[in-house]
């Protein structure tokens, strides 16, 4: 019989203002999350605003953590967080990032 491989989750909160000054906290902080091992499960239910660079980098983290098989999960986004990803044509990550 296969062993169930054991995942660990890594959290993050997004921050309420993900506005272009957070674009590079927020890049570093994936980064980080990205050197650890495990699969990352992000917490976008307090987020009130989102500029287009902090949506790049969130596409960027997605894409980063498949390349290496590892699952990317937004969980809770709030409703100015799937505005943004909507307004930009990304509406179809919102559903897959929740499905991760």
């Amino acid at each position: 019989m296969a062993e169930a491989r054991q995942v660990t989750i890594l959290k993050y909160t997004l921050s309420r203002e993900l506005d272009l000054l957070a674009a590079e906290s927020l890049k570093l902080a994936f980064l980080e999350q990205l050197h650890k091992d495990g699969d990352l499960v992000i917490d976008g239910s307090d987020v009130e605003r989102v500029s287009t660079p902090c949506i790049e980098v969130l596409v960027a983290a997605s894409s980063a953590f498949g390349e290496g098989g590892r699952n990317f999960v937004l969980d809770q986004p709030s409703p100015p967080l799937c505005d943004a990803l909507e307004a930009l044509g990304l509406a179809d990550r919102i559903e897959l990032w929740r499905a991760s």
